[in-house]
């Protein structure tokens, strides 16, 4: 590769439990603000699930009992957002610092560059997704019945699939660092959400659930083969290379990012359930 392409970390960090996760990509994206970083792509999943909340959430929805009597990690993200139920999915978080020539100002074409990136990724599995732009409406729901959750609708700079959704991004600034992370979706488990929601009868809940069925897709669903979270982690590190025109290295956290994580989860990441 020339030496004139951008050096980017990669970190593979496999399966970890939601507090751990999100404090891992809060203390990255601190300590890019106090020293001059190469920009990362960082890719994870979640053991056991969790539903994660955004930054400003409240919790109130949530049927915390049940996550309990279920095993099912709850923990608020950095980033806003609403409500989702992480299982089946790879995790990406890219994190970049202004140095890099992918920073931009305007929060729009960071979304549209890594979009860009996931779709030349996926792209590779012979799936013929889509950059989506436009929004839709959530048809004959309250806007308090689809509020808590975050694939509930669609916003620009996402990807689907025919037009269901397949990845949902969200996005935070720190100053002149970018963290944006997102979940892609492998299986069906994310609709399960539903059954973690506090209030309302079955009928309601399966008629939310059918809703986000006919809103949402994963890859499972739309692949020829099983699509695996190492396959995949894969091809999104080749997409970001290729569209880019990046090289990465790969490595673990440093010891300052490991102690930043610890005092993070402590004090940021505010986990409910152990």
């Amino acid at each position: 590769m020339s030496s004139s392409l951008e050096t980017w970390r990669f970190i593979n960090s496999g399966y970890l439990d939601g507090a751990t996760n999100m404090a891992i990509d809060l203390a990255l994206a601190r300590c890019m603000l106090s020293n001059s970083h190469y920009p990362i792509l960082r890719v994870y999943g979640w053991n056991p699930p969790a539903i994660s909340l955004g930054y400003h959430q409240k919790m109130d929805d949530i049927d915390v009992s049940k996550c309990r009597r279920d095993g099912i990690d709850v923990v608020y993200r950095p980033t806003g957002g609403r409500a989702i139920l992480h299982s089946e999915e790879l995790t990406y978080a890219v994190i970049l610092p202004k140095s890099s020539r992918y920073y931009f100002p305007e929060i729009s074409k960071v979304y549209e560059v890594i979009s860009l990136c996931l779709t030349t990724a996926l792209h590779q599995l012979n799936l013929q997704v889509n950059f989506e732009r436009a929004r839709f409406t959530p048809g004959n729901f309250s806007r308090g019945e689809l509020s808590a959750m975050c694939y509930a609708s669609t916003v620009q700079h996402e990807i689907s699939y025919k037009g269901k959704k397949l990845v949902g991004s969200a996005q935070r600034r720190f100053d002149h660092v970018v963290l944006q992370h997102g979940s892609i979706l492998i299986g069906r488990k994310h609709l399960d959400f539903v059954n973690y929601l506090v209030n309302g009868n079955l009928q309601k809940h399966d008629r939310i659930r059918d809703f986000l069925q006919s809103k949402t897709i994963c890859l499972n669903d739309i692949s020829h083969s099983t699509v695996a979270f190492s396959q995949l982690a894969n091809v999104i590190k080749t997409g970001f290379e290729n569209e880019l025109d990046i090289k990465f290295f790969e490595t673990e956290l440093t010891k300052r990012e490991l102690e930043t994580v610890q005092a993070v989860s402590g004090q940021e990441i505010r986990k409910i359930i152990s």
